[in-house]
């Protein structure tokens, strides 16, 4: 179900998001990943494009704020604050997917304990993008995101 919820707000709400083919691969107590087809995001030489991969790695970000604040709240109010993303090798992977892992649950209970007294909250979040030539890295994305009150 929250695959579906995931992927529904970003057909309802982020067209460029959707145009892309982004979507939630898997989502488990530990991880998202988030995938998306190489031929809708590369570049003229074939390999994904460095726009796209900072997209496709700041929504598994993104998407898993949205994912564990939906779990207490209805229509989560969620901004980004800071996102960052380092390139590392070029990705031709068919399909490209981004990874966050998700943290544990003492983190997410302090976050809500804080957005409940001041009525927002931060988190960092990181996640990676692999290349399969080599298992090597392709990227990597770290962000911060609000979450703020209605």
């Amino acid at each position: 179900m929250a695959n579906n919820l995931l992927d529904e707000f970003i057909i309802d709400h982020l067209p460029a998001i959707s145009a892309a083919k982004i979507e939630v691969e898997s989502y488990t107590d530990t991880q998202l990943i988030i995938s998306a087809p190489l031929n809708m995001n590369q570049n003229d030489r074939g390999k994904a494009f460095g726009g796209c991969l900072y997209n496709i790695a700041l929504v598994a970000c993104w998407g898993t704020m949205f994912l564990k604040c939906s779990e207490k709240i209805a229509k989560p109010n969620i901004v980004t604050r800071d996102g960052q993303i380092r390139y590392r090798h070029p990705c031709d992977e068919t399909i490209i997917r981004a990874t966050c892992n998700i943290p544990v649950e003492r983190q997410w209970e302090g976050f809500f304990a804080h957005y409940e007294k001041t009525g927002k909250t931060s988190l960092s979040l990181t996640s990676q993008i692999m290349s399969g030539h080599h298992n090597e890295t392709a990227a990597y994305f770290d962000g911060v995101f609000v979450l703020l009150d209605e």
